[in-house]
């Protein structure tokens, strides 16, 4: 009786072990998850520095510690997780990659080291946005360089149908605009789900290098949009006439 009550407490016992030894697991889970919800970067490679933990554990958003690394431009870190298995092509809840946050932190070196380890670069997000449309947006000239070397497609529109130069004149990225110009299959009139150009846009704002750029690359003044003004109308109707005559000069 007391052998069988023994073996029992033994039995127990050992099937407690696992759980005993994993206990110890969720806490470092939980501690993980909150560095990447708090995007401390510091804490993430202190974690990973001190124990086993899931690389790719990401929080209720799908946000990974890489893509955290990556859009703080933290490259010993990103050297790490990409070092411990970190996945370079997983999605968060909106479609964004590491790749993508990479090109919004605009670290060279980690967008390098994520193409040359496989990272695809015309992934997009649920936006349609891609890592090439981030970077031009920003204006991260030499990310997008790299990304182009690596088969960026250039005129890959969003839900919207804003192209990677639409967002590079929208924001007045001037360098951004002229590296995507120099592209051989760059489609300079490509059009928005509104009808709308670069040119439009540039004209709109006011942007008169921009402008010129765009027209020297072949930009149409006589497109219309959907509502049917050309971007002259949009230059006249925000006050900026004077470039048209800059331009035809």
């Amino acid at each position: 009786m007391i052998k069988t009550s023994f073996q029992g407490l033994f039995s127990l016992l050992w099937m407690l072990l696992p759980l005993a030894a994993t206990a110890q697991s969720p806490t470092l889970s939980d501690a993980w998850v909150q560095a990447i919800q708090t995007r401390d970067a510091e804490r993430l490679m202190t974690l990973l520095q001190e124990g086993s933990v899931d690389v790719n554990l990401g929080n209720d958003q799908g946000k990974t510690a890489l893509m955290i690394g990556a859009q703080s431009g933290d490259r010993p870190l990103c050297a790490a997780l990409m070092k411990a298995g970190a996945k370079l092509n997983v999605t968060n809840a909106n479609g964004g990659t590491p790749l993508m946050h990479a090109a919004v932190g605009g670290n060279i070196q980690i967008v390098t080291a994520m193409l040359d380890a496989g990272a695809r670069p015309n992934v997009r997000a649920v936006n349609g946005w891609t890592a090439l449309a981030l970077a031009s947006a920003k204006g991260h000239v030499a990310v997008m360089e790299r990304l182009l070397l690596s088969g960026a497609d250039p005129n890959t529109g969003d839900v919207f149908g804003w192209t990677p130069l639409m967002h590079a004149v929208e924001q007045e990225r001037a360098d951004a605009v002229v590296l995507l110009l120099s592209q051989a299959h760059i489609q300079v009139n490509q059009r928005n789900t509104d009808g709308v150009t670069a040119l439009h846009r540039a004209l709109a704002q006011g942007f008169w290098e921009i402008s010129r750029q765009l027209v020297g690359a072949g930009a149409s003044m006589d497109l219309e949009d959907e509502s049917g003004r050309t971007p002259a109308d949009y230059a006249r109707d925000t006050g900026n006439a004077n470039i048209l005559n800059d331009l035809s000069s």
